[in-house]
Order: C-alpha cells, then structure tokens, then sequence
C-alpha cells in the first residue's frame, strides 16, 4: 500500500495531508511505532535563602 510515489502524490492531490498518507502507510504495511520516554535527569539546585527569609521562617515556626 502507498508504495509507489505515484499513488502517494494522488492522494495529495486529493488534499490529504501528509501527515496523514504516513500514518496509512504504517498501519497498511503493519509496522509498529516503538518510541521510549525521554530520560529525564534529576538535578539537585543550591538555591541561596536571604537572611531575611530564614528569620520569618524561623518567627512563622515558632509560632506553630
């Protein structure tokens, strides 16, 4: 199926995209698609803290 270029410049003729003439093409020649996640690395962030910031956190502590 869509193995000729001809029957694949039909069908855009026809105003199908081409998006779409790929997604035939796979599920009639029965491919399958196998994609893996992509690896997502974890960092670790030394974010600064004012000095203001900790004698609120320490006065909202107390008070808890």
């Amino acid at each position: 199926m869509l193995e000729t270029r001809e029957e694949r410049v039909k069908l855009l003729k026809a105003g199908i995209s081409g998006k779409m003439i790929e997604r035939l093409y796979i599920e009639g020649n029965c491919f399958k698609i196998i994609s893996f996640p992509p690896v997502i690395k974890l960092m670790e962030l030394d974010i600064p803290i004012d000095e203001n910031n900790r004698v609120r956190q320490a006065a909202i502590a107390k008070c808890a």
